[in-house]
């Protein structure tokens, strides 16, 4: 067990995620569960945003296979 405070990047993507939306994925994506190619599908894309500074924000997605996000929410 890590020490407290301690979150991997994905727990933090999903801690600050605002939702996700299907969409058709026209150039490769890469499957942030699996590592699978996603490409000329439907799939899920998450996005979080972050605060960079005083006036900046960055913007992260990650994409989920349209299988594999539908057993991911049944899990939680």
């Amino acid at each position: 067990m890590m020490g407290a405070g301690y979150y991997s990047n994905n727990e933090i993507f999903y801690k600050k995620c605002l939702g996700w939306e299907l969409k058709f994925v026209f150039l490769p994506k890469t499957c942030s569960r699996t590592g699978k190619r996603i490409w000329l599908e439907y799939a899920y894309r998450g996005m979080a945003i972050y605060r960079a500074g005083d006036f900046e924000s960055i913007t992260e997605y990650q994409w989920h296979d349209k299988f594999e996000h539908i057993i991911w929410k049944l899990k939680q």
